[in-house]
């Protein structure tokens, strides 16, 4: 039977003469009835304890009807006077529904008839009683074969017409109407084999209208008797008891108030991380109003240890406590109440990282009993608050020259949201003090304003005092620029080639390298002059190709005294250089980091990562034209960045030196630079023609002096600039 349901309903029913006490209040000369209610006698009456002699008869529905069967009062039981006029009435109470079939569930009714005489009250007392009937069923485990060994599950199934229920000999009853039959059937699963079995039960009281009678009790005992090959089910006994109203409320059903916890282990216990949401709940199994209560508490947690060494009453110290603990207590005079703790499980902290056990006694009063009373029931319960756990990890391609970017923390226990939200980012120099720990700029990730001289760092996610995370290890990448990028090293070689013949007079020609004398091995920078600088022999006569070819170096510097200029040529291998034919060879000039083997082999080993890089420049296109700038970061072989730069549409001569950015646009930002790679180009075209170029030009050269080139466009390049902004 649901024990907050139908206690109330049992309760007021019993020994209900008390109600009409009240009878004496009313002022007398006033027509109408005045009722009250009690249990029917019965000599089988068990007695009841003196706490259930106050009644709650409200719970009770009163119909009045007169004799014309016209209802002048429909509604809850009041003890109040009813006004009703002279003549004679039908006076019904009752409780329940009297269910075709239910469990748990009596049905309780009471009626008389009322005569009212003009100017009078009639005051009637009601005495209630059960009635439908009920069976319940028990079973004889004493025999050689019991039910627990040869059965895995088991029951008797109760039905009448469509309806069934099962009872399992656990205090439960099946409640049907008075005057119906029910048929009971045994149903159990055998342990040894699980065949189902079904017994259909009969015995002489099943056709016995005393059994099913109000007020009938149907007792049925089952036991199992030796049988081959098994075991059989047998009616052990059929009892037929009249059974009170007071004998519906099974003993343990008794007002004394229980405390049931949930989220709570098999201790009362229950253990968290603080910032984890739990469910904690302490539900008060009442019988009837609460009374009182009492709290005492034992806090570790800083936060709350104020309230430890005192008991607290709910009476008194609600309003503290609940704005102290930041939860809700029920009500004095709650039928229904439970303390719902998850709240201050939220609210619970470590001691800056030490654990803490945080303990509450609760002590309930209802129907002026103590749950206390049960000495066996533990009434302390304890939250136990762990730290939580998290980690963070900084990847070295997150590590640039003025930035780092830690990963996303890894939550191992606790409320990931919370810590995530509410973590702080820490850096320090390595080897400094635990003073000089800082906060990140930018949560995750630490922008200094300038590139910093010292470049090792430890880094951690701080929660609160004395909850940390691991610490990791941060070294920031050192900026590097590329050597002769203000273009003043370069190197003229000397070359020469003698006649075939060898009655020609000796030809002499020059290669201009962006290098020192000696430092081709050392050197980052290149030209593909050794491909414009080609010849061929004509009539035993050797004619060399573009004279220093398409790069050389100009006195014409933004800064300093030297820039690199470089052109488009009309030459190469196998044309001959003369003036008065066109020369069928024709290539763009180009400075790039790396070397010439027969071909451009581009790149040089480098570790850092710039953001852009800043060049100075002047331009003289010939016709319509534009130069090109291509830059490269790889990791291996794999582009990790890329740029290029192409002024916009065609270019017009650059009188003056301008400024340009190539952008390293990077689409793996998690990888570290191995190579980096630069190239410039007289001009983006891909391939060239005789309108290219002029022929003859007269071009001065440095140290050398004036001599005569096919030339097309003209690129100076000075003050080249790696940039790191981040």
């Amino acid at each position: 039977m649901n024990k907050v349901k139908f206690l109330y309903a049992l309760v007021c029913s019993m020994f209900l003469a008390a109600c009409s006490e009240e009878e004496n209040l009313m002022p007398a000369g006033r027509t109408g009835i005045q009722v009250a209610l009690t249990e029917k006698a019965s000599v089988e009456t068990r007695k009841t304890p003196e706490e259930l002699t106050k009644p709650l008869a409200k719970e009770f529905h009163l119909k009045i009807t007169n004799a014309a069967g016209k209802s002048v009062y429909d509604a809850g039981y009041t003890s109040e006077l009813i006004p009703a006029s002279a003549g004679t009435y039908t006076v019904e109470a009752t409780y329940g529904d009297n269910s075709e079939l239910a469990v748990d569930a009596p049905y309780y009714k009471g009626e008389a008839e009322v005569e009212v005489a003009d100017g009078k009250t009639a005051k009637e007392t009601i005495y209630c009683k059960v009635a439908n009937a009920l069976a319940s069923v028990g079973f004889d485990n004493t025999g050689a074969y019991t039910f627990e060994d040869q059965f895995s599950s088991y029951g008797v199934k109760v039905e009448m017409g469509n309806l069934s229920t099962e009872l399992k000999g656990d205090g439960e009853s099946a409640y049907y109407r008075a005057g119906s039959r029910p048929t009971f059937t045994f149903v159990g699963t055998l342990k040894d084999g699980g065949e189902e079995v079904e017994v259909p039960l009969e015995d002489d009281k099943f056709s016995q209208a005393a059994t099913f009678a109000a007020g009938a009790h149907c007792v049925i005992t089952l036991k199992l008797g030796a049988s081959t090959p098994g075991v059989r089910v047998e009616v052990s006994k059929v009892e037929v008891k009249n059974v009170t109203i007071n004998e519906t409320i099974p003993m343990e059903w008794l007002p004394k108030p229980k405390v049931e916890a949930e989220g709570f282990d098999v201790n009362n216990t229950l253990t968290f991380v603080e910032t984890e949401t739990k469910n904690a709940k302490l539900n008060l199994n009442l019988a009837s109003a609460l009374q009182e209560m009492k709290l005492k508490f034992n806090f570790e947690d800083p936060q709350f240890a104020t309230l430890n060494g005192q008991e607290y009453l709910l009476s008194k110290d609600k309003a503290t406590l609940e704005s102290t603990l930041g939860i809700t207590l029920p009500n004095i005079d709650d039928k229904e109440a439970s303390i719902d703790l998850s709240a201050l499980v939220d609210k619970l902290q470590t001691n800056a990282g030490t654990p803490t056990t945080n303990a509450l006694t609760i002590d309930v009063q209802a129907n002026n009993r103590w749950s206390s009373e049960d000495t066996e029931k533990k009434l302390t319960y304890t939250l136990n608050c762990n730290k939580p756990e998290f980690s963070i990890a900084v990847q070295e391609g997150n590590c640039w020259s003025k930035t780092f970017v830690i990963d996303e923390p890894t939550i191992s226990s606790g409320n990931a949201d919370i810590l995530k939200s509410k973590l702080v980012y820490q850096y320090k120099e390595k080897g400094a003090d635990d003073s000089s720990w800082q906060t990140c700029s930018n949560g995750l990730e630490q922008v200094f304003s300038d590139h910093p001289d010292k470049k090792e760092y430890q880094v951690r996610a701080f929660y609160r005092e004395g909850i940390i995370s691991n610490v990791v290890d941060v070294t920031l990448e050192t900026t590097t620029q590329i050597p002769n990028s203000d273009m003043e090293e370069w190197w003229i070689e000397t070359k020469k080639k003698e006649s075939v013949t060898g009655w020609l007079t000796p030809k002499t020609y020059y290669t201009f390298h962006p290098y020192t004398e000696g430092a081709v091995n050392t050197s980052w920078w290149d030209t593909n002059n050794d491909k414009a600088q080609g010849g061929t022999y004509a009539l035993g006569i050797w004619y060399e190709g573009c004279f220093a070819s398409c790069v050389s170096y100009t006195e014409d510097a933004s800064e300093g005294y030297k820039a690199a200029l470089i052109y488009v040529s009309g030459c190469g291998d196998g044309y001959a250089n003369t003036s008065g034919s066109y020369v069928g060879g024709a290539m763009v000039g180009s400075l790039f980091i790396g070397s010439y083997n027969s071909g451009i082999v581009q790149g040089h080993n480098f570790e850092s990562r710039p953001t852009s890089m800043s060049f100075w420049y002047k331009y003289k296109p010939y016709n319509t034209d534009a130069f090109k700038v291509v830059v490269s970061l790889k990791n291996g072989d794999k582009d990790i960045a890329t740029g290029t730069y192409e002024p916009m549409g065609y270019s017009a001569e650059d009188n003056v030196y301008q400024q340009a950015t190539v952008n390293f646009n990077y689409v793996d930002d998690k990888a570290k630079a191995t190579t980096i790679c630069v190239q410039f180009l007289a001009s983006n075209k891909t391939s060239l023609s005789e309108k290219d170029f002029a022929w003859g030009t007269t071009i001065t050269y440095p140290v050398i002096g004036n001599w005569t080139v096919h030339m097309g466009s003209i690129l100076k390049v000075d003050d080249i600039s790696l940039v790191y902004d981040k």
